[in-house]
């Protein structure tokens, strides 16, 4: 069974041995472990990531030696041929049949300094003839080395060298990034839920208050004591309440089954969702966090790369307006045996004596006349770098401000947290009075109504504060990788995420 699913069925286990009637008792920690586990969101990650790790995993083998094998086993002609008649010195169309086979071992190393590439080959060539003179000829090249160069030209290899580990690294914090924005999105799912719940509860428990209270209402109506428009009144509160019932618990199945889709878990599943009461980080400082940003977010990487894709743009555009040359140099050994007077053998191709092999070229490229279209090549390149350059400091200014501003931002939510569930408690507790204060003929139905929204409003304040409060925290988390609450770096566990 896979990890993912282990996790669940030992959640859901834990889960029903306390809630007989199979309700999973959730809290906001279980919530994120599933989500990070088998939510669609970390598949997609992962199945990002691995792209680009196989994309450097390329580059790496790139840069080593490679090794190619190439084969002719057999290539049959039976055809007229254009060849030249030295006897009588013109060109002849003759019919030939042969049969050709031909293998070539190549090792080549790229030069990431210089741009060039070394190699080594051995080659081995076999041609049998048919016709009135039927012979066998082989051919050999038992060792070949060279380098081939391209002279003040674009080195492409250096600037991959410079560019790949940086994608690569990028990769792992995108991923990470993605990561904490996948909590983000459980937290509000989450908190959603929690809200939705506590909405229904709440005009349950109003359906419940204001039928007692017309029961006390009617009584008092008979005495006298309260006037029929606040009877009415009260009975258009109940009536709402109903309503609001109706509405909530329509909200409260939306938002189920969004936090049920979102963590991969079947639909018709319970949750009982838990409240987090404690708030592990209370503050934070705002300096570390700018450094953490900058040293850990993607989006400082991503910065970097547009300038070094913008400076290898730059001098690709300004090699291409110049000179060109490349040099091809190798040297080696070979050795044929056979001809149409005499077959030859394949072993004599690889005893002594052998002929040297020497080959040089030069090619050369000069530029005349291109009506500046290189040039305007050139120049366009540079003012993308210059833009590239600007746009950079103002993105960096930007994204330093914005960490300053979330630190700060968080470093406040403590507090609200605080001074929202203390409206709550004292908002509930002012309704427990004026319910009781109104049985006892000492309120009216306005001041009830009142009281009520206020205690409602105070209660979906305090949950709302929470909600900020986790989503500040993981918005810092997602902007510096650091896990606050440990004061560690947020890890990439390569293993992990490969499966290994």
């Amino acid at each position: 069974m896979k990890r993912a699913t282990i996790i669940l069925l030992l959640l859901v286990l834990h889960q029903l041995a306390c809630f007989s009637q199979g309700t999973i008792r959730l809290t906001l920690n279980d919530a994120l472990k599933l989500a990070q586990e088998q939510s669609l969101q970390t598949f997609l990650n992962k199945h990002y990531y691995m792209a680009d790790y196989w994309a450097y995993r390329s580059f790496k083998a790139d840069l080593l030696p490679s090794v190619n094998l190439q084969a002719t086993p057999l290539a049959y002609s039976n055809a007229s041929q254009l060849r030249y008649n030295s006897e009588n010195q013109s060109d002849e169309f003759i019919r030939t049949e042969n049969l050709h086979s031909a293998l070539n071992l190549n090792v080549s190393q790229k030069v990431a300094a210089t741009g060039g590439t070394f190699f080594v080959q051995s080659e081995l060539g076999r041609i049998e003839n048919y016709g009135i003179n039927d012979y066998t000829q082989y051919s050999s090249r038992p060792f070949r080395i060279g380098y081939q160069q391209d002279l003040f030209g674009f080195n492409a290899m250096k600037w991959q060298r410079k560019i790949e580990p940086l994608l690569f690294e990028k990769a792992k914090q995108e991923y990470l990034l993605s990561t904490e924005n996948m909590h983000i999105t459980t937290i509000n799912y989450f908190f959603g839920l929690v809200s939705a719940y506590i909405q229904m509860e709440m005009a349950q428990t109003n359906i419940k208050n204001t039928e007692n209270l017309l029961e006390v209402a009617h009584r008092r109506f008979e005495l006298g004591t309260v006037s029929r428009e606040e009877l009415l009144d009260l009975r258009l509160s109940n009536n709402n309440a109903q309503i609001n019932l109706q509405q909530a618990g329509l909200n409260f199945r939306e938002a189920k089954e969004n936090l049920l889709n979102f963590l991969m878990l079947p639909v018709d599943t319970e949750l009982e969702t838990v409240i987090p009461e404690n708030t592990p980080v209370t503050e934070v400082d705002v300096q570390l966090v700018l450094e953490k940003a900058i040293d850990n977010n993607p989006e400082i990487l991503q910065l970097e790369q547009n300038i070094l894709e913008s400076q290898r743009n730059v001098e690709q555009a300004n090699k291409a307006r110049h000179f060109q040359a490349g040099v091809d140099v190798s040297y080696g050994i070979s050795k044929d045996d056979g001809n149409y007077l005499e077959s030859g053998q394949l072993k004599d191709v690889y005893s002594p004596e052998f002929e040297d092999y020497q080959q040089l070229s030069l090619g050369i490229n000069i530029p005349i006349l291109d009506w500046g279209r290189k040039k305007g090549q050139y120049e366009m390149a540079k003012s993308r770098h210059e833009i590239v350059q600007v746009a950079g400091r103002q993105s960096l200014q930007q994204f330093k401000q914005n960490a300053v501003t979330r630190a700060i931002a968080f470093n406040i939510q403590k507090s609200r947290v605080e001074s929202a569930a203390l409206s709550d408690t004292l908002a509930n507790e002012s309704y427990e009075l004026t319910m009781t204060r109104f049985s006892a003929g000492q309120a009216d139905v306005l001041r009830l109504t009142s009281s009520q929204n206020a205690k409602d409003n105070a209660r979906l304040q305090y949950i709302n504060a929470l909600a900020n409060y986790w989503n500040y925290y993981f918005i810092l988390r997602q902007l510096t990788l650091f896990d606050f609450e440990s004061n560690n770096n947020i890890e990439f566990d390569e293993d992990k995420v490969l499966g290994l």
